[in-house]
């Protein structure tokens, strides 16, 4: 009797394991259905397991695929985030300003003449004096900051940085996550300025006005007809060598 009720018991651990495995398996199937990834059906590196503030998985190359590397370059992405918000919305609040543009802002440190400040003239200002002055300032604070060994100190310092205190409430990791989405939304935005003004020399607000007065014939397929060269037939063909000819030199001045 005391052998058939072993027995009994074993069988019934034996059986238990297959159904255990397999809740393991839904419930390992049901998280990494339930988290939000950079595109459906894309295998998430293992190092990206959704602990970081913004992360989906998104890391092609495996610049991260070492903690060091994966630490340093979380780092970088949220100092270029905040200075590409900054940036962006210095570039706009000048032209909507009626401050000129963000392009022809810093003509003056290769002309001689003033610089000017939201229409406050700084007087004359060398790039050397300016280059020299960046370079204590910010030498000077990414000096300091760098000091603390704390990695998540050194990206979110709060204190005098903090001055509304929203690091310390509830929400403050759905705050990272905003933060992080809406800085790589401003170095897209950034870059795309870049284009823009190389491709068409217009400044944001300006193509914008533009696309809204007549956004059927001024947009991305009609009017940009050097970044996207390829939605034009005028591009290819017999004709092509004539619109080459024209769009080169927007590129590169001086061909």
């Amino acid at each position: 009797a005391v052998a058939s009720s072993s027995a009994s018991m074993a069988g019934a651990r034996v059986a238990a394991r297959p159904s255990s495995r397999a809740g393991a398996r839904v419930a390992r199937t049901v998280v990494a259905a339930a988290r939000p990834t950079w595109s459906p059906g894309v295998p998430v590196p293992s190092h990206l397991d959704g602990s970081l503030p913004g992360d989906y998985g998104f890391d092609p190359l495996g610049l991260g695929s070492t903690p060091e590397s994966l630490a340093a370059f979380r780092e970088a992405e949220v100092i270029h985030c905040r200075w590409a918000m900054l940036g962006t919305a210095g570039i706009l609040a000048t032209e909507l300003g009626g401050f000129g543009n963000w392009f022809d802002a810093p003509k003056w440190a290769f002309t001689g003449e003033h610089a000017t400040y939201l229409g406050v003239d700084l007087g004359p200002t060398t790039l050397f004096n300016t280059v020299a002055v960046q370079f204590v300032l910010m030498g000077g604070a990414e000096y300091f900051r760098s000091k603390e060994e704390n990695a998540e100190t050194r990206i979110y310092p709060g204190g005098g940085f903090d001055p509304l205190g929203w690091g310390k409430g509830a929400d403050v990791e759905k705050l990272k996550k905003k933060e992080i989405a809406n800085g790589r939304l401003a170095m897209v935005s950034i870059l795309g300025y870049w284009a823009q003004q190389a491709a068409t020399g217009m400044t944001p607000l300006a193509a914008w006005g533009a696309h809204v007065a007549d956004p059927w014939h001024v947009n991305v397929a009609t009017s940009n007809t050097v970044a996207i060269p390829y939605l034009h037939p005028e591009s290819v063909g017999q004709a092509g060598g004539a619109f080459w000819q024209a769009a080169l030199p927007v590129w590169y001045p001086g061909l």
